[in-house]
């Protein structure tokens, strides 16, 4: 009998069983550059599927820290990976990005539990608002794409609308 998604995260957040253990993945991509780079902190090569298809990912040391305070409802994601490698292949592909382009760069994390790399338990698409360098290592900001920045230019005051004296 096999358990559909919603099936096995409420068995896997109940129980904790230690056999299973959560996977974050991350993509990042653009047009100008030449690969996609997709990671994960397992320390080997594999494969997980996507909404796309199976993708192979690279094992790297990296850090999220997700969104959600409960201050605000901007969706900031913090992504710190380590760049240690000798050709410093990250950097030049983030260099080949115009600084002048209006496409940000893409970001997408995924969660899978470790028994079944097939099926997403977390989505989210993110777009990279910053990216700093220091020695061996990359610092980015994500956030999730903003679609309602554009106003109605209706405005609700008490003059309006009466019964929203009792909330202000």
């Amino acid at each position: 009998m096999s358990l559909d998604i919603e099936q096995r995260l409420k068995v896997f957040l109940a129980s904790a069983p230690q056999s299973i253990w959560p996977i974050q993945t991350l993509e990042i991509s653009h047009s100008a550059m030449t690969q996609a780079y997709c990671l994960w902190r397992e320390p080997y090569f594999g494969t997980v599927t996507t909404e796309s298809g199976g993708i192979a990912v690279q094992p790297v040391n990296f850090e999220i820290v997700l969104a959600g305070t409960e201050g605000h409802l901007d969706q900031n994601f913090e992504i710190r990976i380590d760049t240690t490698d000798i050709e410093d292949q990250f950097r030049e592909e983030m260099d080949r990005i115009p600084l002048n382009t209006l496409e940000k760069i893409r970001c997408v994390y995924r969660e899978y539990l470790s028994d079944d790399l097939t099926d997403m338990v977390a989505r989210a698409v993110l777009e990279v608002e910053s990216i700093s360098y220091q020695v061996g290592a990359a610092a980015i900001q994500a956030v999730t794409p903003k679609y309602n920045m554009l106003r109605t230019g209706e405005l609700y005051v008490p003059r309006e609308c009466p019964t929203l004296r009792s909330f202000l």
